[in-house]
């Protein structure tokens, strides 16, 4: 992709001046994690600038995650009706000084992009399901995906993959790299206490990895990985923190590999730093992924981190030096980096500190801000 690098963020549109800002309309499609916590921190960012920022989703899309304007019934499937409905709550609320309109999620955009007026829209990619798919459903829906994004005045991507994928879809002095903004965490818990409360000794060596239970996070592998693990370490815990459709399945899993006394599932944390925070290595075991946040928090709290090549760890990490990076689906390779990074502590403590002044740098939230900013300025000067 074509453009400018600042700071580590590459983007086609150049610095920012110093005019004024005007109004924004957010609109989120489904979303239950990152996203919606980067759309928070983005329209934080953008109001303490002066900007007009009005989140518009389905109800409830932003709990926890900052407060919404109104209501726009994004669905989570591709039905007619929902899309139309949607469409017709999104056009009462882009109209008047309405300057541009930023789409997230590729069903948010197709009701943006259905509309018969409409400001200046950008669609930010945060995934593209189609292309981990195969077969002629996975065709269509590739076409369909691509007939959306043709749509927008400019794409944000914040991936290389995502934006490899991209091309042949839209021009690339359309499209910009810029990750998202990744909200302030404070660790609220100590590591004695969120042992305790997970039942884990002081002195075990204990692993982390925060991830939705769906086939995307490959908690499969990671269950694999722990298992080679607990193999030369045999005294080695593990939480895994969070939920989702997959649960009872990984917990079967767990289950069959006899993980019960080795592998704790948390479920649903309220603040997920603090169990990262009280790790001695972060895993990430996904199968493709945007730019996770959980990476971004990781790293900002100087943990070593064993990850898969995927998102923008393939951009910006580098194996040995501030990660452990592995293959996707090679449980035996994750494994065998938390072994490394669990047995020699002088090791990791070098790594967690690499990989924290790569997040310092890559993460800044004013610079990404600074070029979303300009994305939306560009588009204005059209």
């Amino acid at each position: 992709m074509s453009g400018v690098l600042h700071r580590g963020v590459m983007s086609d549109v150049g610095p920012t001046d110093a005019r004024g800002p005007g109004r924004v309309v957010q609109l989120l499609g489904p979303s239950t994690g990152g996203i919606r916590a980067h759309v928070g921190e983005l329209t934080r960012h953008l109001r303490n600038r002066g900007w007009v920022v009005e989140v518009l989703g389905s109800a409830h899309v932003m709990d926890g995650a900052g407060g919404q304007t109104g209501v726009v019934d994004v669905p989570t499937n591709w039905n007619p009706s929902a899309i139309a409905r949607a469409r017709r709550q999104l056009a009462t609320r882009c109209h008047g000084d309405a300057v541009v309109l930023h789409v997230h999620g590729l069903k948010a955009g197709l009701v943006a992009f259905t509309m018969r007026s409409r400001p200046p829209t950008v669609l930010t990619i945060h995934n593209l399901v189609a292309g981990t798919r195969r077969g002629v459903a996975a065709r269509m829906l590739q076409r369909f995906e691509a007939a959306i994004i043709s749509r927008a005045d400019h794409v944000i991507v914040i991936s290389d993959e995502i934006g490899q994928r991209l091309r042949g879809m839209i021009a690339d002095d359309r499209q910009t790299f810029v990750l998202p903004v990744s909200p302030p965490r404070t660790v609220t818990m100590s590591p004695s206490d969120v042992r305790a409360l997970h039942s884990i000794a002081h002195d075990a060596p204990l692993v982390v990895i925060v991830a939705r239970h769906h086939r995307q996070k490959d908690l499969v592998t990671f269950l694999h990985a722990m298992n080679l693990v607990r193999a030369t370490i045999a005294d080695v815990r593990a939480v895994m923190v969070g939920d989702g459709p997959e649960r009872s399945a990984i917990d079967a899993e767990r289950k069959r590999l006899g993980l019960d006394g080795t592998v704790v599932i948390a479920g649903h944390r309220p603040n997920p730093v603090d169990e990262m925070n009280t790790a001695d290595v972060v895993a990430l075991s996904s199968r493709w992924e945007g730019s996770p946040l959980v990476i971004a928090e990781c790293l900002l709290l100087g943990k070593p981190l064993a990850t898969t090549a995927v998102g923008t760890v393939s951009r910006h990490l580098h194996d040995g030096v501030d990660a452990r990076v592995v293959g996707v689906g090679d449980s035996a390779a994750l494994g065998t980096a938390i072994v490394e990074l669990l047995t020699d502590p002088p090791a990791a403590a070098r790594i967690g500190a690499a990989g924290r002044r790569v997040a310092e740098y890559v993460f800044d939230p004013g610079h990404l801000v600074d070029e979303v900013t300009a994305v939306y300025r560009a588009l204005l000067d059209t």
